[in-house]
């Protein structure tokens, strides 16, 4: 089994990482910083992030063999020794405390923003709390461990860096805009796997509402976040931000009407796109690091490094893009 397999990374790699950096360059570029200077603290904090999910990823396990079991399902963990599942999250804490010890302190705000994060998944995952199974309590932690809080970390830890001071009302824009798109995420996953935890007997906030009564909230979420992005959008003023929403915008529009790709918040049928997923992930951050590059030397780097490291969404854009041509041009792609 490949280490990538063991932490479960093809769960949040390419999909939560991507929009953390895209806050992270656009609060340095609000300071009028060179985003490349700060670049190994932008690194930093992504390794205290991993060093974070991938405890996560064993502690969701490791609390999920009984479950599994029952279910039929294959765990990693189960054919561990005993021992190994501790030391293994034991190795993680370990390495979490250090970076809060020698990087983070003594700023205290991105202490606590990197600390929250670990006490919740630990919440959702272990008795006697096991959010995991507590309906609506169970999503607030997953968006709050996976979303907010590292949101939040990238504002404060790089504000604190760089010498600024903290824009709340930016930091405000953030915390709205990563609730709604945590909330999204988990959201799409427990209602993906609502038929399988409902014949596993496993209780989620999804198992125990109707997909259907859930189709006016899912709006809402989506409405909040369209709102608090368009703020951020607003306060950053940016050019390159704005042209590449409107190019998502044209991605979304014809993969809809060419490839039948409907466009959902949350629910979704068997040929779907994620809105905003696109932009979050891709657009954004790539948008903010064009923009550096031409007014700051060396960013390129950066950029190059951004699409390097999280390459699944842009190759997935490029398939798209690629079947939109063909159809386009009624041939039928090999």
């Amino acid at each position: 089994m490949s280490f990538s397999r063991f932490i479960r990374s093809h769960d949040w790699w390419d999909y939560k990482l991507p929009p953390i950096l895209a806050v992270g360059y656009a609060t340095l570029l609000s300071g009028d910083k060179n985003i490349f200077d700060y670049y190994g603290y932008i690194v930093l904090i992504l390794l205290s992030v991993v060093v974070g999910a991938i405890y996560v990823s064993i502690i969701n396990d490791v609390s999920d063999i009984e479950v599994d079991h029952k279910a039929g399902k294959n765990n990693k963990m189960a054919s561990l020794p005993k021992v190994m599942r501790w030391l293994l999250p034991l190795a993680c804490l370990s390495l979490g405390a250090g970076f809060i010890y020698f990087f983070y302190y003594p700023d205290i705000l991105s202490c606590i923003f990197y600390t929250l994060p670990w006490i919740t998944f630990s919440m959702y995952s272990f008795p006697p709390f096991r959010l995991k199974n507590r309906g609506i309590w169970g999503v607030l932690a997953d968006a709050s461990g996976a979303h907010i809080f590292i949101s939040l970390l990238m504002v404060s830890s790089l504000s604190y860096l760089s010498g600024q001071a903290i824009n709340y009302e930016w930091l405000a824009a953030v915390l709205v805009w990563a609730t709604c798109g945590g909330l999204r995420g988990i959201l799409w996953h427990q209602f993906t796997d609502r038929d399988n935890d409902i014949q596993s007997r496993i209780e989620t906030f999804a198992t125990s509402r109707n997909p259907a009564g859930f189709k006016k909230i899912e709006w809402i979420i989506l409405t909040i976040e369209l709102a608090a992005l368009a703020l951020m959008l607003s306060m950053l003023h940016n050019l390159f931000v704005y042209t590449a929403m409107l190019a998502y915008l044209v991605l979304m529009l014809l993969r809809y009407k060419i490839l039948q790709q409907q466009p959902i918040p949350i629910l979704h049928n068997s040929n779907y796109q994620i809105l905003l997923l696109d932009f979050t992930d891709l657009f954004f951050p790539v948008a903010l690091l064009l923009y550096a590059s031409i007014n700051q030397p060396d960013t390129w780097i950066v950029l190059c490094a951004q699409l390097l490291l999280f390459p699944a969404r842009w190759i997935t854009i490029l398939k798209d893009v690629y079947r939109i041509l063909f159809k386009r041009a009624g041939v039928k792609p090999t």
